[in-house]
């Protein structure tokens, strides 16, 4: 084979488009920065994802303009039953950093598969056909609770997972590194020349917004996600790819679908040799030993096994599943396929089967989803709804937020000053990671109506900026036990200069106390809030010059998409 021949497999044009797409997935990540720039919307590969778009059509019991917004998972889906289960290995970032993660934890040494383990004459199935199913019974206990109203498809989602283990952990983690290592060679010679300007690259167009703030923007949830996204590549110390093969509902998905694919695998037995070089290749474990068949919804399209054939036996074709499918008894029950004979004439052969679920186990399942539902929808009743608890400006009401939100963390990655975080059990099992404003870390932008942009699933509205400006998010207090004009007499205009609704909503009455060492009669402005014009943006709390307990908070009191869980009128402070 020429150089030029060797270059062009479908092997090698998979590892180019796979490596392709997942930078275009980066850069996009890196783009989902206020103002958006990016030529393709920065939630493409949410888009992308028909189970994300499954789990909240039926969680949210609305599919009119959830199914506009996910019009490139419908064509996902047409390729599948044209090309077969290709996403997970041409598309799919998390499978592209599993098999990166593969390739490191294991080097260029092959692993043997043991499908197959002959004790005493008889095969005898090993874990895999057991294991393999369960990502089929993670996918049903998904869609049962979904129709149920839960929406957790985000839990075991590959791409709502990956979406924010890079956008939220592997990033915050990335910058913070970055600032801790390039920051202080500034004040090295000659090491500066060269440090300086990528220090500056990164600051300006990679590192998130409020860097400054260091690891104080890396919160629990950041360290939970980050162990639960490293613990999906470590699994590869089991077998290559035991995510893809085992657990991932959206790779069941792809599988089902796969079972009426036109292209198949297909072997010319005249010239197979039975070497098992596609057998030892094979990420996910589909073709049998001996190249004794294939399990079609295992198969990723990845053509390693027609690279490595020496004699050219495997080929892809397209052809009629009615046809190129045909039921195979079971090997547990029937003799293993062997040579024999007279002239070494082949005998008949068994292969495992395609799919077979087990229907206790999938009742188990569904019945699990069904349990889940209950348990997971566990939270605070609305007469003790969080106070601190205030949502992006245009999330839907908190039932509906969270039958929508797949904690993709887009809204978290995009937000310029770094306000939203990820909420841990402040509203509950069900609520999870889903975004809450936190005033310490930042403020809701007056000028930003990004998070709106970004949601795949609509839990946060697009709104234009006219109307997320007058949209209230929660109401300021004031703390007269720690703000500095009412607990020490000392005036303070810190809040009212940053307040940025047009008549200010922070306003001053001004007051004669007596200063006790002075023992003289001095003027101090007292501010208060003005609630019916307070948008609840935060800016006022992020700013006070009193870090670690500030004189003013923001709560989400008089919040628009729930007045009625509010009681309205003047703050608590006045």
């Amino acid at each position: 084979m020429s150089r030029f021949q060797h270059f062009f497999r479908l092997s090698n044009i998979r590892r180019i488009v796979q490596l392709l797409v997942f930078l275009m997935f980066l850069i996009l990540l890196v783009q989902t920065v206020y103002p958006l720039k990016s030529w393709l919307p920065a939630d493409f590969f949410l888009r992308l994802d028909p189970l994300a778009a499954i789990g909240t059509i039926l969680s949210a019991r609305s599919a009119e303009t959830l199914l506009t917004k996910f019009l490139p998972a419908v064509i996902i889906v047409v390729l599948t039953i044209f090309l077969g289960r290709f996403f997970c290995n041409w598309i799919c970032p998390l499978g592209t950093t599993i098999d990166f993660a593969d390739r490191v934890i294991r080097g260029k040494s092959k692993w043997v598969r043991p499908a197959l383990e002959r004790s005493e004459g008889k095969p005898k199935l090993m874990h895999t056909p057991q294991l393999r199913n369960l990502k089929y019974y993670i996918l049903g206990g998904f869609l049962v609770a979904g129709l149920l109203s839960l929406q957790v498809a985000w839990l075991m989602d590959p791409i709502p997972i990956v979406t924010r283990s890079y956008a939220v952990t592997v990033y915050s983690y990335f910058s913070y590194a970055a600032n801790v290592l390039l920051g202080p060679l500034w004040k090295v010679p000659i090491v500066n020349k060269v440090s300086e300007p990528i220090y500056g690259f990164l600051r300006d167009n990679v590192f998130l917004p409020n860097s400054e703030l260091g690891y104080q923007s890396i919160t629990m949830l950041h360290h939970i996600a980050f162990i639960a996204f490293m613990g999906i590549l470590v699994l590869s110390l089991l077998y290559p790819r035991f995510w893809c093969r085992t657990l991932c509902p959206l790779g069941a998905l792809f599988g089902l679908l796969s079972k009426i694919s036109l292209l198949r695998w297909v072997v010319d037995k005249e010239k197979c040799v039975e070497c098992n070089r596609c057998y030892r290749e094979c990420k996910t474990n589909a073709i049998l030993e001996k190249g004794d068949g294939y399990l079609v919804q295992e198969c990723v399209e990845c053509f390693n096994c027609q690279d490595v054939c020496p004699t050219g036996a495997i080929k892809f074709a397209f052809q009629s599943p009615a046809t190129s499918l045909q039921p195979t008894p079971d090997p547990s029950t029937h003799p293993c396929p062997s040579k024999g004979g007279e002239g070494g004439k082949r005998e008949k052969q068994y292969t495992p089967k395609g799919l077979d679920l087990s229907k206790r186990r999938f009742i188990q399942a569904a019945a699990l989803g069904a349990v889940a539902v209950p348990l997971l929808k566990l939270k605070p009743s609305d007469r003790d709804f969080p106070p601190f608890l205030i949502r992006p400006p245009g999330s839907l009401p908190e039932e509906e937020f969270l039958d929508k939100c797949i904690r993709c963390a887009e809204c978290m990655k995009v937000c310029p000053t770094n306000a939203l975080q990820p909420t841990l059990f402040e509203a509950g099992v069900e609520g999870i990671g889903t975004p809450k404003l936190v005033p310490k870390m930042g403020y809701c932008d007056y000028e930003c109506n990004a998070c709106g942009q970004v949601c795949p699933t609509g839990a946060i509205e697009k709104l234009t900026l006219t109307d997320k400006k007058k949209l209230k998010i929660g109401t300021a207090y004031f703390n007269k036990n720690k703000c500095y004009p009412w607990n020490e007499n000392i005036n303070c205009l810190v809040c009212e200069e940053h307040c940025p609704t047009p008549e200010k909503s922070i306003k001053f009455w001004e007051v004669e106390v007596l200063e006790q060492k002075t023992n003289k009669t001095v003027i101090v402005k007292r501010p208060y809030v003005v609630t019916e014009t307070c948008i609840g943006c935060g800016i006022c709390e992020n700013k006070c010059p009193l870090k670690e307990e500030p004189g003013v908070r923001i709560t989400a009191r008089g919040e628009a998409r729930h007045r009625e869980r509010y009681s309205g009128g003047r703050g608590v402070d006045e």
